[in-house]
């Protein structure tokens, strides 16, 4: 497959370079024989890379994941360690929640799964649904990036991708390039992304490193039944990231794949009425957009309006 070939979704285990976008399709009735003595197996589902369950012991339901190759195992292993990150350190008095994990192990030998506790509850906001009941959380949802940001700088990510780069800078500029190289030629010409990867050299010098969950989105957040709100999926989780990575990375995805440029504007606006700094927005907002990109470049059915109205709205701030 052509996306194994892409630098974007590499991540280095021992001396091999593995794949974490694509995985196999493996038998359900197998993993449920796996499982089956040790939990009541409730429900098992494929989903893009995972294996996901509903596993039931002594009448509590717990939640399973697991890899459907060994560079989604790199990363699962990740969320593994950005859990119990997370739930250490995390201020236990506030209103946000990460599963806490019960079990990981291996499926065949080389499949990481992870069992966690189970979230009860309505995701925020699905892919391709109306956004409109979105500006509810939107507070809820800058604490949490921002409090994310202030939690201890502590190694826990197990995640060691293809560069070499000791300095979050340089990784952070070494992945906006490899999103932008896998992007076909023809459409970083058509679009001019280059004058991305240029804001995003420009203004790197001037941020700061912080701790992110990398994958922060409206899907990955769950109103739970305890009135908290849930965040899952930390597998791009990073002790070493830019500051304002995800926040910025919500605002893209609410701007081109929830099409809905205006909460994504008003999120940005009500950042500078918190003090964000404009220019290491841009800077941020830049990368997300080159990733758009290649994300629309890879779905079934390109369509590049989003992304580039993005891509313009981010050029004209000041």
């Amino acid at each position: 497959m052509v996306i194994k070939k892409l630098k974007s979704f590499q991540v280095r285990q021992g001396n091999k370079i593995l794949n974490y976008r694509s995985g196999e399709k493996l038998d359900l009735s197998r993993i449920k024989s796996f499982f089956q003595d040790s939990y009541n197996v409730k429900k098992l589902w494929n989903a893009s890379r995972h294996v996901l369950g509903i596993l039931t012991k002594n009448d509590v339901d717990y939640f399973l994941k697991l890899s459907t190759s060994e560079g989604i195992s790199v990363v699962t292993k990740n969320e593994y360690s950005w859990n119990d990150y997370f739930n250490k350190y995390f201020p236990k008095e506030l209103p946000y929640q990460v599963p806490k994990n019960f079990k990981s192990g291996l499926y065949q030998q080389k499949f990481f799964y992870l069992i966690t506790d189970y979230f009860d509850g309505e995701i925020l906001c699905d892919i391709n649904e109306d956004a409109t009941q979105l500006p509810i959380y939107i507070e809820d949802i800058i604490l949490l990036s921002e409090l994310i940001q202030k939690m201890p700088k502590i190694k826990f990510s197990t995640c060691q991708y293809e560069d070499k780069a000791a300095d979050f800078k340089q990784k952070f500029t070494d992945k906006a390039n490899k999103w932008f190289n896998d992007i076909p030629t023809g459409v970083r010409k058509k679009f001019k992304t280059d004058i991305l990867l240029k804001i995003v050299e420009k203004g790197v010098d001037e941020l700061i490193s912080r701790p992110r969950h990398g994958d922060f989105t409206p899907w990955h957040m769950i109103r739970l039944q305890n009135s908290r709100l849930g965040l899952i999926d930390g597998e791009h989780s990073r002790s070493d990231s830019v500051e304002g990575y995800d926040i910025c990375y919500l605002i893209q995805r609410v701007f081109s794949v929830l099409k809905n440029p205006s909460i994504a504007q008003n999120i940005y606006f009500r950042l500078l009425t918190k003090g964000y700094e404009k220019n290491k927005l841009k800077t941020v907002l830049a990368a997300r957009a080159i990733g758009g990109f290649l994300d629309e470049s890879l779905a079934e059915k390109s369509e590049y309006n989003f992304a580039n109205q993005f891509k313009d709205w981010i050029i004209q701030l000041d």
